[in-house]
């Protein structure tokens, strides 16, 4: 009866493992997955009478429920204020003359599609997502994340000109080429100064360089670009975040 016994102890220990391997891999199916940035679905445009169909359309709103369906809360920096509405453009031919249609995230997180100025900034030089100034908009061609660069793939080194890089997360539209001087050094004056996302630019530094000098423990170093004066970083310590 031992023998039968050893043999019980074995056959629970092999068989099952092939079953547990098919378990687990159903289990991680059916958990929630993380929604891509380029998966999300994007907040249509909608007609001139689908418009005055929704009586939010263009009011006041703090967050996405505020809105009729099809529409998002959307912050215009250019306005300063939150507001329900619509993807204004499909396509950049439905743009006027120097601009592009351009995906931004709303305040909700919805995709929502809207005209950007096409601007004076150089690949590498810090922007601004709605900008109204050519000073502060990517120039032709270019995607803003934070910094102007063009559309690459975080899986083709290539896809990026020296002294970029491609990360593996990027913007609404995709990742896009971010800056880096962490190799090559800085001209004299200059230092090189880490930004979000791994990003790194030589500049000019107005202020302290808490890069170099600690903040104090309750602070946090912020280095703040300005793009329409590139190459020049202001740097100051904030309080953390609670």
């Amino acid at each position: 009866m031992k023998w039968r016994a050893v043999a019980a102890f074995l056959g629970a220990l092999l068989l099952p493992v092939p079953l547990v391997a098919l378990i687990a891999s159903h289990w991680r199916a059916s958990l929630p997955q993380p929604v891509p940035q380029q998966a999300k679905a994007v907040v249509p445009m909608l007609s001139w009478e689908q418009r005055r169909e929704r009586p939010t359309w263009h009011q006041p709103c703090r967050r996405g429920d505020d809105c009729d369906p099809l529409l998002a809360c959307f912050f215009d920096r250019n306005l300063a204020s939150l507001y329900c509405t619509d993807s204004e453009c499909t396509t950049d031919s439905q743009c006027r003359e120097g601009f592009v249609c351009r995906t931004l995230e709303t305040w909700g997180g919805e995709l929502l599609k809207r005209c950007a100025l096409e601007g004076d900034r150089r690949e590498g030089e810090g922007c601004q997502p709605q900008s109204k100034s050519h000073a502060s908009a990517c120039a032709p061609g270019l995607l803003c994340n934070e910094w102007c660069g063009r559309s690459c793939r975080p899986d083709v080194p290539e896809s990026c000109p020296e002294g970029f890089f491609c990360p593996r997360e990027g913007g609404p539209e995709g990742p896009s080429c971010l800056p880096t001087c962490e190799a090559r050094g800085c001209p004299p004056g200059q230092v090189c100064i880490r930004f979000d996302q791994g990003a790194s630019v030589c500049s000019v530094v107005h202020g302290t360089n808490c890069q170099q000098s600690p903040c104090p423990e309750a602070q946090i170093c912020e280095p703040i670009a300005r793009p329409a004066k590139p190459g020049s970083v202001r740097m100051r310590c904030v309080a953390r975040p609670q």
